[in-house]
């Protein structure tokens, strides 16, 4: 088990790397292919496009093959989209590859996400969050080797060591043997206490309930994915900061969800998922609201630190209380947060990029507290629908 769990912490590591890949290397990238800002961001509209279809593709793929296959594939998938990157083809080919890259990184994500929900009922958001540590690890460290890298003029390099590390963990892959059922072991730590699942008596509410968590999962990536692009923009508008000062916001804020996510395994084991959301909103919309009230760089850097820790595992423990509240059906509801994610994370970033070209930075952030706003208001309905559905349960035969 521990095999599996080690994997599965390198997977998602892969994963981090894999999702800002583009980002350090995209000028290097426009520069050899002398294409322009909007090709590139069709690059990268491209890999949202396969991080999507991904999700279906492992689905299936997890209903009708082992789980040894399913990861080994996906981790071969990123080996191959990336050495065809390597190779820097015609830009044809090279939107295949960015293409294939977000198929392999979404189908490492559902498998592993999928796989972990199932094995690990009573400790899901503890794994969970390892998990998520894991990621930003690897969104960390993958711009850090990539500015060594372009420094040295070998950027396209930086491809084969993606592809090196995707090929090692297909290997692992092979050695891990684990039985996909529950584990009875009860020993370690546990998730807090949570009240039972409720019983839907009609599928119209069920089905309700889970697009209400999709949303809420929509909405969120797509906030995490705006201020990954565009907080850099925001600071060196904003506070007339230079380009350098502006660029380690992005950093700031990554440091910070690290630090939350090392702190949840902690947390939940104390707190219900319930109580946990909440306070992880309130904590959102209170600092990206102050944010907007600041122009300074050392409090808005405070802010900053402050909003990752708010948003470091909220993906996580949505996923989490949303496979809680539809029990046996764990593989459909990670599916559909994975998709909703690569939506959320593809959509508003596109939308806050229009509104930055017709608005001032400020009123940006404005919008962005209108987007917390709503994230709180799809939790409340989802927590005062399963409130009434729960009181609602005939007692039970003493």
């Amino acid at each position: 088990m521990k095999r599996f769990l080690w994997a599965s912490y390198g997977m998602y590591f892969l994963g981090g790397m894999t999702s800002v890949f583009f980002g350090a290397i995209l000028p290097e990238l426009l520069s050899y292919y002398h294409i322009s800002y909007t090709s590139g961001g069709l690059l990268i509209l491209l890999q949202s496009i396969g991080f999507i279809l991904g999700v279906p593709l492992a689905a299936s793929c997890m209903n009708r093959y082992s789980y040894r296959v399913v990861l080994t594939g996906a981790a071969l998938t990123v080996v191959l989209a990336q050495l065809g990157i390597l190779f820097l083809p015609t830009y044809s080919w090279l939107a295949v590859f960015v293409i294939l890259n977000g198929i392999g990184a979404s189908s490492l994500e559902t498998a592993v996400a999928s796989y972990v929900m199932e094995l690990f009922v009573g400790r899901r958001a503890i794994y969970m969050s390892r998990l998520e540590v894991a990621f930003g690890l690897g969104a960390l460290c993958m711009p850090a080797i990539e500015s060594v890298l372009i420094a040295l003029d070998w950027w396209r390099f930086s491809a084969l060591i993606v592809s090196g590390f995707a090929l090692f963990l297909a290997i692992v892959w092979q050695t891990v043997s684990i039985s996909l059922k529950p584990t009875e072991d009860e020993e370690g730590d546990m998730d807090a206490p949570m009240a039972e699942a409720p019983v839907f008596k009609r599928k119209i509410s069920k089905y309700t309930i889970l697009m209400l968590f999709l949303l809420m999962i929509f909405v969120y990536v797509g906030i995490e994915g705006s201020l990954n692009s565009f907080l850099p923009t925001i600071f060196t508008v904003n506070m007339n900061s230079t380009s350098y000062i502006a660029s380690l916001s992005t950093t700031f804020f990554w440091i910070a969800m690290l630090c939350g996510r090392l702190m949840i395994g902690w947390i939940v084991r104390r707190v219900s998922y319930e109580r946990y959301l909440l306070g992880s909103i309130l904590m959102g919309i209170l600092f990206i609201f102050l944010m907007t009230r600041f122009n300074t760089i050392g409090v808005s850097y405070i802010l900053v630190f402050g909003l990752g820790l708010g948003m470091s595992a909220l993906y996580s423990i949505t996923m989490v209380y949303a496979n809680h509240t539809f029990p046996g059906m764990e593989r459909i509801v990670t599916s559909a947060v994975t998709a909703f994610a690569g939506i959320g994370g593809a959509v508003f970033p596109f939308l806050l990029g229009y509104m930055m070209d017709h608005y001032h930075p400020s009123q940006v952030m404005l919008i962005m507290v209108v987007f917390f706003l709503l994230l709180f208001l799809l939790f409340a309905l989802i927590s005062m629908s399963l409130r009434i559905m729960r009181n609602r349960r005939p007692p039970r035969d003493v």
